[in-house]
């Protein structure tokens, strides 16, 4: 078993405000209650990884800062639109933190709970994290936090 986190991006600024959509103030405030209260729980995340656009970027940023992670890397397939399948067949290692988008993160953990990234098992927002138990025969969520809950 391994188990894995799945986390949408902070809230990040409108793309008239900035093309490069960076996290908002209230963006990073969300990232870092969340981020410390898995540290204050004591969860386990060995490594954090992001689609590479700036915002999930800087998610990650704060998460490794908050956990004592040292680096953050950047992986493929974690884009918007990407196919769920194929960034699943990435997942390897367990207590990895993945930092993406919607529709795909959603699609993602849909895939590896039910087998169709169609069930929407879960409803992502900014910030939020989901914690993804993945069997050899089933996956299950383990919990579900969102910044409101911290």
């Amino acid at each position: 078993m391994i188990t894995v986190y799945f986390v949408q991006h902070g809230r990040a600024l409108t793309k008239d405000i900035d093309k490069t959509r960076p996290l908002s103030d209230t963006g990073a405030d969300e990232v870092q209650k969340v981020a410390s209260k898995l540290k204050n729980s004591n969860v386990s995340i060995q490594k954090i990884v992001h689609s590479g656009k700036l915002r999930a970027h800087q998610s990650a940023l704060i998460f490794a800062e908050v956990l004592g992670l040292d680096k953050v890397s950047e992986t493929q397939g974690m884009n918007p639109n990407d196919v769920a399948e194929d960034f699943i067949k990435q997942i390897n290692e367990d207590e990895v933190m993945y930092i993406g988008h919607l529709p795909n993160i959603q699609n993602v953990v849909a895939n590896l709970v039910t087998s169709n990234q169609n069930n929407n098992v879960i409803k992502f927002q900014n910030s939020a994290v989901v914690c993804v138990e993945i069997n050899e025969d089933e996956s299950h969520i383990n919990w579900f936090i969102t910044p409101e809950l911290c």
